[in-house]
């Protein structure tokens, strides 16, 4: 995982290290994911199978079940293989902008907001918070999965941001976290009404107030 304030652009979330995942996933377990993830986000938890998605991805039971063994499995790693959408997106505005980390947090945020307005986001993040109201092992995999989440954004923060301290990175990841789930809900409850690109620029600008202004360096006159 991700340490808390030096963003490794080339590691990856893993919910059971060492088990087969996401992150160790082949040619076949990742056939096997991507029918995972459009199961979910069409039917949710309730019609998610192992032999649901053996029928999606066009296998066999076993076949899958050479992967994934159980639907906690399963489940499991399709939550690793979403979270890892992410890791590439940061890492290549990463290796954009590896030198500004102002531009690069900004960067982040404008990602993560238009995320947040895609249907299939929406569909699968909605359908995960559901079931982890019902399931503890699920509620677990989402408290992983967003405390990775926050680290990589106070990582971003102290970049942006190096005077600030860690508690302080980590209070405000959290704050910034909870503005784009937020935005997540209210994609699908008339918010757009308002314009994308007002609420970008809006979220922005929330987003530079919490975390300050840049400190200013001075040289000293000879």
């Amino acid at each position: 995982m991700t340490g808390a304030f030096g963003y490794n652009p080339r590691m990856r979330f893993q919910l059971q290290p060492g088990a087969r995942s996401a992150t160790t996933a082949g040619a076949g377990a990742a056939r096997v994911l991507r029918a995972a993830k459009r199961l979910f986000v069409r039917s949710g938890s309730a019609g998610f199978s192992v032999r649901g998605v053996a029928k999606e991805a066009g296998l066999s039971l076993g076949a899958v079940q050479h992967f994934f063994p159980t639907r906690a499995a399963l489940l499991a790693a399709t939550l690793e293989a979403v979270v890892n959408e992410y890791e590439v997106a940061y890492a290549a505005i990463f290796a954009q902008l590896p030198l500004d980390g102002e531009a690069r947090l900004l960067r982040v945020i404008d990602w993560l907001i238009d995320d947040s307005w895609r249907p299939q986001t929406r569909q699968f993040f909605l359908g995960f918070w559901a079931l982890g109201c019902h399931d503890r092992n699920a509620a677990r995999m989402l408290d992983q999965a967003y405390a990775h989440h926050c680290a990589n954004l106070a990582a971003f923060i102290k970049a942006a941001r190096p005077g600030l301290g860690d508690g302080s990175c980590r209070a405000l990841a959290l704050q910034i976290a909870a503005l784009i789930e937020g935005l997540t809900v209210l994609g699908g409850l008339g918010a757009q009404k308002r314009g994308h690109s007002r609420i970008r620029a809006d979220v922005r600008a929330a987003v530079l107030r919490l975390i300050g202004p840049a400190a200013v360096s001075v040289e000293g006159g000879g």
